[in-house]
């Protein structure tokens, strides 16, 4: 993967570190409906990654070419990109309290994901947040490649140092502006009214696997569940927010980086 404060070069590859309920799919939706781009559902699993290599998906004279990388497995998706196909990495982040809360009120419902849970949907989120059902500390676990085994510090500080040396930073709250900075890099353009309307619904109003839940009270039983489960997470995040206002010098308007 390029560093982040590389300017963009021939053969660049966007490459989206998709984290889950937080605007994923939107995402994936603006590039191929609203600024035309191709991607692959074949990344979203390990083995389809492994099947992915064999297939050319970055060349342009392949049949199955592919103009952005979307996964959830950052380090297997990695092995994709060579010198010639560099991996420009950009992502979105959430609270992970109220990401997790928003996962809770989803997996419920989507009997299309392959972590569908309809027993969810009888018990309160203070039980689920009792229970071993609860994630723990997600992106922390996918950023340092520490899936299943016990985190510590040290895969906090891999985290951080991944998303300072290689991530454009994008925040759910800043949606609009994170949008911008990738628009901005990538030269993604939106030449029609239909493909300037289609980016205002999915990412202003309309947007994909939208699923209007109750939240809950900092300070709640719940939260404070939460928050011991996703401590590392937390950290993570007010650090994605230090990066974010940094980065505004490379992509904001008028940045060293912007196209």
């Amino acid at each position: 993967l390029a560093d982040v404060d590389e300017p963009l070069r021939h053969g660049d590859v966007p490459y989206f570190f998709h984290t889950p309920r937080t605007v994923g799919q939107t995402v994936k939706d603006i590039l191929g409906n609203c600024v035309g781009l191709s991607t692959t559902n074949l990344t979203a699993t390990i083995e389809g990654i492994y099947a992915a290599n064999k297939m050319d998906l970055l060349k342009s004279n392949s049949k199955n070419k592919v103009d952005v990388i979307v996964t959830q497995y950052l380090h297997a998706g990695a092995t994709l990109f060579d010198e010639n196909h560099r991996g420009r990495m950009f992502t979105i982040i959430r609270h992970p309290i109220e990401r997790a809360v928003s996962m809770f009120h989803y997996l419920p419902k989507a009997s299309h994901e392959p972590t569908y849970d309809p027993d969810l949907g009888h018990i309160s989120i203070e039980m689920w947040s009792r229970s071993k059902r609860v994630e723990h500390n997600w992106l922390t676990r996918f950023l340092s490649n520490e899936i299943e085994g016990n985190l510590t510090l040290e895969h906090l500080d891999m985290s951080k140092e991944v998303l300072r040396k290689k991530c454009i930073i994008g925040l759910f709250d800043e949606k609009s502006e994170s949008w911008l900075r990738l628009e901005r890099f990538f030269g993604w353009k939106f030449p029609t009214q239909k493909s300037r309307e289609c980016l205002d619904r999915l990412l202003n109003w309309g947007w994909s696997n939208k699923n209007l839940h109750p939240t809950i009270e900092e300070g709640s039983i719940a939260w404070d569940l939460l928050y011991k489960h996703n401590e590392l997470d937390i950290k993570l995040y007010e650090y994605a927010h230090l990066l974010f206002e940094e980065q505004r010098l490379l992509f904001g308007e008028g940045g060293s980086l912007v196209n």
